[in-house]
């Protein structure tokens, strides 16, 4: 047998450890099996998979929601899984396969063989021909009651000689394919046994929990995040009434102020093909003078463009095409009476805008030349008072070795800070439910691993509501605005802004008392965030 390592065993100490990636954590399922497969999730053999709702007792790390497994068949195999297909930065040498598990019956112990089926040769698809099988068999313990189950990776063996032998699943070689999970004993069980799992993810370490078992880690002391918000009433650039707009929802319970006002500023908004939207320095100050910090997006495409010509992309920005419109743009920035933070060629790593590498020939150094042209020139015209931030997007896609964000990183010279943006329900059609954390812990592991100097923000951030065709024991945006607050506090306590993105119908805050309800009491009244601009001055005096 092939093993990841043998006779070599890192194990991190818990300073170390660290959440690195969810394989499912359920929180966007609905009591029962509809979603089940919309999901991912698959049944074989002699098992039934349904989902169940934690009761009474919310568990602040695994969520409120666990899939239960139970025999139902006459056949002599069974199992359960989930399709991945995804670059995942997994460490053969010092990560962890963690889950909670549950057994109705005490006293049984069964087997479950666990599977991490990879992609090795760069065709999206498993094939035993081509690619590696990687196995450990975890003996359950016959206990009914919850137990979390940390297994480093170095324990599982290549049970598949189709494959190169090697742990290939990162950005550079290979996707994670499948996770599945046999139950080596089904062919004996009592029809209606039942097991439950939660909380399936990869860890650097051991899975850092609390005090209890289902506490998310305790962080030190001292750890705080700002709050900002962008609102549609930045749209006729009045950019003071985008924080009053969002702060008017909470008073009188909350009678604080936001600290970060963030807009969006395109090359152009009137249909036209030429730049000519410069910042208001005017405007700008007097977001300053009312007391908050402005956060500027400059989005290097022409919105509600009629033109048959092409929208400005990579290529245009290295060759210098737009070197005259940056030079006034720093020349009013550096006018302002107060710090600005400006956004460049944010979610490069999505599909959606002319700048992304996608629309670039695939080429990451694009994206890095063109950011560090537009920083060369706000330091050419003396501008003092600008922090950078690079900012991609919470998932890349496509999910290529080329989109890996760390390829697309212009330097620390050159990145004053680190966003993300993280999004419930963003895309053309109606979404997959993902958690915050689910969705955003992947990157936020990656950038605060590569770039421990630089602060996080997550600079824009939103879920969607329920549609009124889904099932209504289904997480609702009150709820993920609940555990977005728990990962702000505990495994993403690093992010030191939150920027809500109240635009869209379905995105506002406002979109139903619960959520406006959920936002007051679980981040507002939360003494990990912090009103105003008081604790900003720490980063922008880096």
């Amino acid at each position: 047998m092939k093993y990841i390592l043998i006779l070599f065993l890192v194990l991190s100490c818990s300073a170390n450890a660290q959440l690195k990636f969810i394989i499912e954590d359920f929180e966007g399922f609905a009591d029962g099996n509809t979603d089940l497969g919309p999901n991912g999730v698959f049944v074989f053999g002699n098992m039934h998979a349904g989902i169940e709702t934690q009761k009474p007792v919310h568990k602040s790390y695994s969520g409120d929601r666990d899939i239960c497994i139970s025999k139902n068949g006459k056949e002599e195999f069974g199992g359960w899984g989930k399709g991945i297909g995804l670059n995942v930065e997994l460490d053969p040498y010092k990560d962890h396969l963690n889950f909670y598990v549950y057994q109705s019956v005490p006293g049984d112990t069964g087997t479950v063989k666990i599977e991490l089926q990879e992609d090795d040769n760069g065709d999206n698809t498993y094939q035993k021909e081509m690619d590696d099988s990687w196995v450990y068999k975890y003996k359950l313990d016959g206990k009914s009651s919850w137990e979390l189950v940390s297994i480093p990776l170095s324990g599982f063996r290549d049970d598949n000689y189709g494959g190169d032998g090697v742990f290939n699943v990162n950005y550079r070689e290979g996707k994670l394919m499948c996770f599945i999970m046999t139950f080596q004993n089904a062919a004996r069980y009592k029809e209606g046994e039942s097991w439950y799992f939660d909380f399936i993810c990869f860890s650097q370490g051991k899975l850092p929990v609390g005090n209890a078992l289902f506490d998310a880690p305790v962080v030190s002391p001292g750890g705080y995040c700002s709050l900002g918000a962008w609102s549609k009433e930045g749209n006729m650039a009045n950019f003071t009434d985008i924080a009053s707009a969002f702060e008017k929802n909470f008073k009188p319970e909350w009678d604080k102020n936001l600290g970060v006002v963030h807009f969006f500023q395109p090359f152009a908004f009137d249909g036209g093909d030429q730049q000519n939207l410069y910042p208001s320095v005017e405007r700008i100050n007097k977001v300053i003078q009312q007391g908050y910090m402005p956060m500027i997006t400059l989005e290097d495409h022409f919105v509600n463009s009629k033109s048959t010509l092409k929208q400005p992309n990579l290529y245009s920005i290295v060759e210098g095409h737009f070197d005259p419109f940056f030079t006034e743009w720093a020349k009013q920035i550096k006018q302002v009476k107060g710090t600005v933070l400006l956004r460049i060629l944010h979610e490069f790593n999505g599909d959606w805008y002319p700048w992304c590498i996608v629309n670039n020939d695939k080429n990451p150094q694009l994206l890095i030349t063109a950011f560090r042209r537009i920083h060369d020139i706000f330091n050419a015209q003396g501008v003092k008072n600008v922090k950078f931030i690079w900012c991609p997007n919470s998932m890349s896609w496509p999910q290529e070795n080329w989109n890996f964000i760390m390829n697309a990183y212009p330097g620390d010279d050159y990145v004053d800070y680190v966003g993300l943006d993280i999004y419930n329900g963003a895309g053309k059609d109606l979404s997959v439910w993902r958690s915050f954390r689910k969705e955003g812990i992947e990157n936020y592991f990656i950038i605060t691993q590569r770039l421990p100097t630089k602060p996080v923000f997550v600079c824009e951030t939103a879920s969607r509501e329920r549609e009124s065709f889904e099932s209504t024991a289904s997480q609702d945006k009150a709820g993920w605005i609940r555990q977005t607050s728990e990962a702000l506090s505990t495994d993403m306590s690093g992010v030191r802004l939150f920027a809500w993105f109240n635009e869209k119908k379905t995105f506002r805050i406002d979109t139903s008392p619960g959520s406006k309800t959920a936002y007051l009491e679980y981040i507002l009244k939360n003494d990990h965030f912090k009103p105003g601009t008081s604790y900003i001055p720490l980063l922008v005096g880096r």
